[in-house]
């Protein structure tokens, strides 16, 4: 599919024709084949939506509006964002979250997906509906509102559960939300364009194609202007007078560069060449590689919160070390500039297979920067298309597997030291402060489950690699 775009001519006549056969084209491909697919984006995105509020409501972290269903939607609106205190959460978001439920739910519903029926005020609407939540920055940290306290009420909902069924939908329903909302949003972009550009094809073909039409009025960009204004009451009398887009037609028209706006024009016109994806028997080995990458993507969640409970524990020892002494050398460290020292533990490891323990000497410091960025590293992994992930999707399979089974050899050992530091912290402690030291077993738990789980995809992956030698070794497959 596709329309020849070279203008190798002057002519004004020439170029309408190619324009609007340009047009006609463009309308037919979107009606036929992007606007469905964002229609099916929508849907996907309002089935993600409904899985986390209803979790998000069982857990009771947002409260349901209950008049939700006595509002009636007339046309599509972007919901509230300003500023709510944290006591107000539950409430405030969950009504914005039932607004935005209900329009998406209307779009999906009654919006009908057509070039005649997306016009431009539309696509504002929609777009502006598509930010109510930043998926793409769902984090506590973002400036808007919304998206702060949804991201705060998914982390308790997935600090709270134990059950990596739930969490992985959670992140699953979070992934595909972002995607459906970054495709919809780069297909209304190219729905606009071509609005803007069928107004202008409504100018050429209705007046500057109109035989009243004088072209000898037309020598300069004034006198163009004026002649069709002239004659546009009457040629398009529902249609609003865009000074905007009848100047780009004036340019495309007399300006000294006009065939590169002509081309600049055609390209908005473009239809990108649907790929289409040979479908083989079996799944697709690389996707069950990145499935494994990813999961193993999600211990970064568990790594902050066993960070942030090692790192109070080690405060608590650390207080203990407040003599004289101690005082006049954090005084001179601070006074020369120079850095903290660093602080070594001895603690009691045990080897998961053979249950012997050890002593062991440990870098606190070293381990507690390493685990930092090991965790910020598997943040990023989770989501496809990020830095992060597209690093490790873009390798060779086999370098990548190498990659993996490093990763979950690293994080066994990180298991056990964590599990010795956990005991040490514990038996270290001053009887005073035991009740202030963090007991981190719940964290380990999720952590063993999470490789339990990366762990059954990576065998899956290697039997998938398996099979398909043992096929072409035996000549049945050229794969």
């Amino acid at each position: 599919m596709g329309h020849n775009m070279s203008m190798d001519s002057n002519n004004s006549g020439d170029f309408n024709k190619v324009f609007l056969d340009a047009l006609k084209e463009k309308e037919d491909w979107l009606n036929s084949t992007l606007l469905p697919k964002i229609h099916d984006e929508y849907r996907l995105h309002a089935t993600c939506l409904n899985t986390l509020m209803d979790a998000l409501i069982k857990k009771s972290l947002i409260t349901p509006d209950p008049y939700q269903k006595d509002k009636k939607i007339t046309q599509i609106q972007k919901p509230e964002d300003t500023p709510f205190s944290e006591n107000e959460r539950s409430i405030k978001l969950g009504l914005r979250l039932c607004d935005y439920q209900a329009m998406i739910d209307y779009v999906c519903n009654y919006l009908k997906f057509s070039t005649d029926q997306l016009n431009l005020d539309k696509i504002q609407r929609l777009l502006d509906l598509n930010s109510t939540i930043h998926w793409n920055n769902l984090t506590a940290n973002s400036p808007k509102m919304n998206t702060q306290a949804l991201a705060v009420c998914i982390a308790k909902l997935k600090s709270g559960t134990q059950q990596q069924l739930q969490i992985a939908m959670i992140n699953d329903s979070v992934n595909k939300s972002q995607e459906a909302i970054t495709e919809i949003n780069a297909g209304l972009k190219q729905v606009s364009d071509f609005a803007k550009e069928r107004y202008k094809g409504e100018v050429r073909s209705k007046i500057l194609q109109n035989p009243k039409f004088d072209a000898s009025q037309t020598t300069s960009p004034s006198s163009f202007l004026a002649e069709i204004k002239k004659h546009f009451p009457q040629a398009m009398p529902k249609r609003p007078f865009s000074n905007e887009l009848i100047e780009e037609i004036i340019q495309e028209e007399t300006s000294q560069n006009k065939e590169a706006l002509r081309q600049k024009a055609l390209a908005k016109l473009r239809i990108e060449e649907v790929k289409t994806v040979s479908k083989t028997e079996g799944p697709n080995s690389h996707d069950v590689l990145m499935d494994a990458i990813r999961s193993l993507g999600t211990a970064s969640e568990q790594y902050e919160q066993v960070i942030a409970k090692i790192m109070s524990n080690n405060n608590v020892l650390q207080s203990g070390h407040n003599t004289t002494k101690d005082k006049i050398l954090r005084l001179l460290r601070k006074i020369f500039g120079l850095p903290e020292p660093e602080i070594d533990y001895t603690i009691v490891t045990t080897d998961g297979a053979t249950h012997t323990q050890k002593r062991e000497k440990l870098n606190y410091t070293e381990f507690i920067q390493n685990l930092a960025k090991r965790s910020k590293f598997y943040s990023g992994m989770t989501v496809k298309n990020s830095q992060n992930y597209n690093k490790i999707a873009s390798q060779d399979e086999k370098k990548a597997f190498d990659w993996l089974n490093k990763q979950m050899t690293e994080n066994t050992r990180i298991q056990t030291v964590l599990a010795g530091l956990d005991t040490f912290f514990k038996s270290s402690a001053e009887p005073s402060d035991r009740s202030k030291i963090k007991g981190i077993s719940m964290e380990l738990t999720s952590l063993k489950n999470i490789l339990l789980k990366t762990n059954q995809i990576r065998a899956e992956y290697a039997a998938y690699v398996e099979e398909r030698e043992q096929m072409k070794n035996l000549g049945i497959t050229q794969q």
